[in-house]
């Protein structure tokens, strides 16, 4: 269970917000594109390409975050400011190198080289042919966000172990103006929508710029930072699996330090649009948060097994059935 607490915290409140976007253009948006797919492959193709400033709400988890965002790229450099508009007040900061989480009513200061999770869905151009042999893009009509004309574009997975989208995107910059999750029985597990937005030429570099007194802070350090070299004690078994949904591949495999010194392995996995992590962390016997099947936080799920003295936890923004067939169908093998 702590390394789902872990995982959700990463990943949740402090999200960032990573927007695909495109410079205006003069043609007609109904006669430039022929499908859905075009769209969104016009729209990653520019991703984090635009100047703009913004509001922007974020519905999840039956809360309700409204969140300024300012956002540029210059000179092929981009940076990200985000600043909470309600409840718990918090900034992030987010650059080509690292990003900054500021909580100014407790004074911490955390810098992590890992971005949070954005909600806004995130596609990775060069995978879209395979994408559309697990989602089908469809383009829904015209409609208005924030003011703007945006084109709908539905994006329905092919089977229940992946969620579907419906994206709203600005008929003349391609910037995401509002994004809906839902699963496969039509219910909407989350979305972000703007409520206001503004292109700009530039943005000031001092927007970026952290404005807390180191001194009178607590800095946290980040907190997935790769051992050297795993010792003799620590050498985590590798993991098999033997069934997973079509389309996820290996993204990564990696021996990581988690608070208190935690060791684990964690390999992951994505389809280019969802993705999925495994943790193996050798069992403590006197542990009273250990997850033991299914637990789930909005559109997060994890699953948790014990393989002789390992513990497992698979943990998404997937539904329950994905994480519970990679978990059930692991093996793990000494190194």
């Amino acid at each position: 269970m702590f390394l789902y607490k872990w995982w959700a915290n990463h990943r949740g409140t402090k999200a960032s917000v990573a927007l695909a976007c495109l410079l205006a253009s003069s043609m007609s948006f109904a006669d430039t594109f022929a499908s859905g797919r075009d769209l969104i492959e016009k729209m990653s193709t520019a991703m984090q390409g635009l100047n703009y400033a913004g509001t922007f709400v974020y519905a999840h988890d039956g809360d309700v975050e409204t969140m300024r965002i300012h956002h540029s790229n210059a000179g092929g450099i981009e940076r990200e400011r985000l600043f909470s508009l309600n409840g718990e007040a918090r900034e992030i900061i987010r650059n080509a190198e690292n990003v900054v989480c500021i909580w100014p009513g407790t004074k911490t200061v955390s810098v992590s080289k890992s971005a949070p999770r954005t909600p806004f869905p995130e596609f990775d151009a060069n995978q879209l042919a395979e994408l559309a042999k697990l989602y089908e893009f469809t383009r829904s009509g015209m409609d208005r966000v924030a003011g703007r004309r945006a084109e709908v574009v539905d994006i329905k997975p092919l089977d229940d172990y992946r969620y579907g989208y419906r994206l709203w995107i600005d008929a003349e910059t391609f910037l995401m103006l509002r994004s809906v999750m839902s699963n496969n029985h039509q219910r909407i597990i989350e979305q972000v929508m703007f409520t206001e937005v503004e292109y700009v030429d530039q943005i000031p570099l001092d927007t970026f710029r952290t404005s807390v007194e180191g001194e009178r802070q607590e800095w946290v350090v980040d907190l997935d930072k790769p051992l050297p070299q795993p010792t003799p004690d620590s050498d985590i078994p590798t993991i098999t699996l033997t069934k997973i949904p079509a389309g996820f591949t290996l993204l990564s495999d990696k021996i990581l330090v988690l608070p208190e010194d935690s060791v684990v392995r964690r390999v992951m996995y994505t389809d280019g649009l969802a993705s999925l992590s495994v943790y193996v962390a050798e069992s403590v016997a006197e542990a009273k948060d250990v997850l033991l099947g299914l637990t789930g936080m909005g559109a997060v799920h994890a699953y948790g097994v014990m393989q002789k003295d390992w513990h497992v936890t698979v943990v998404g923004e997937v539904p329950n059935a994905t994480v519970r067939m990679v978990g059930d169908s692991l093996s793990l093998a000494a190194k």
